[in-house]
């Protein structure tokens, strides 16, 4: 028996490789770049400073991308979950699988295409002889083209467009695990098809809609390209921001700017998780 153990211990003591490789390779590719980044944040050209953040939190300039970066990111969010609930809902409760399989399709497919390729789609549908400002003045809404192009409203689109099957795939996998006879037992108990679902399949589908959520605006806080593209340098966002101090070479604003990008998404986690009870971990 215990030369059985012996012969074994080697091979036990093997399986901590498949834990310390990958642990090593997260530490130096990402644990050490972000330490340098924190450091890098503190240190002016005479030392250990505070000023890259004092200038991030009163120059006017960094507070208004701070909150047009915030304010797109919230847009983005609410805009995705109204778009994916209700084709999420559909692909779990329609009864055909040909509508199931549509919906799911039609969600996915595009994202099979390049970023890049649908990022410059939208910058030829928005620009001013693209296909939405010569329907908006064939109509008589607008006499000339409009401004669409290089506005907030381009990037609002265009993230929307890009992280909407993030948020349809939270929902319809958070869907998929209720049991649809808990609304046929609130319709037997008399009420109504809307009743059921405000109070019975709404409620039980919220941890999809926090974890998509979180998701998408985690995600639409970090986007650079497609600010890049269709933003301009008027509407910027906070990875643009830092790609600017970059090409300056200002790497200690740069740095305290992707700081500041990571504490708030750090709270935005840390507050879901505190103000959900953990619902995620629950549902698993």
């Amino acid at each position: 028996m215990s030369n059985t153990t012996f012969k074994q211990n080697p091979f036990e003591k093997a399986k901590w490789l498949l834990l310390i490789i990958p642990l090593l390779y997260v530490v130096l590719t990402m644990g050490y770049p972000l330490f340098d980044i924190i450091c890098k944040s503190f240190k002016g050209k005479d030392g250990f400073t505070f000023s890259f953040y004092t200038k991030i939190f009163t120059e006017p300039l960094y507070l208004e991308v701070l909150y047009s970066t915030i304010k797109i990111g919230l847009i983005v969010t609410i805009v995705c979950l109204v778009l994916a609930y209700p084709m999420a809902y559909l692909s779990v409760v329609a009864k055909s699988k040909k509508v199931k399989t549509l919906i799911t399709a039609g969600v996915l497919i595009p994202y099979w295409v390049s970023m890049l390729v649908r990022i410059f789609a939208w910058q030829i549908i928005l620009q001013n002889n693209g296909i939405v400002n010569q329907a908006l003045m064939f109509i008589g809404f607008v006499q000339s083209p409009a401004k669409l192009l290089y506005t907030d409203l381009a990037v609002t689109i265009s993230l929307v467009h890009i992280l909407l099957p993030f948020m349809f795939l939270s929902l319809q996998n958070s869907m998929k695990q209720i049991d649809l006879n808990l609304m046929l037992a609130s319709k037997i108990m008399g009420g109504t098809r809307a009743y059921g679902f405000i109070h019975v399949f709404l409620p039980l589908s919220k941890a999809g809609m926090l974890s998509g959520s979180i998701m998408v605006f985690v995600l639409a806080l970090g986007f650079y390209i497609a600010p890049a593209l269709l933003g301009g340098p008027d509407n910027m966002m906070l990875s643009n921001l830092i790609e600017v101090s970059m090409n300056n070479f200002n790497w200690g604003l740069a740095s305290a700017l992707s700081v500041e990008l990571l504490v708030i998404v750090y709270l935005i986690i840390a507050i879901a998780f505190k103000f959900t009870g953990n619902i995620f971990v629950r549902d698993i």
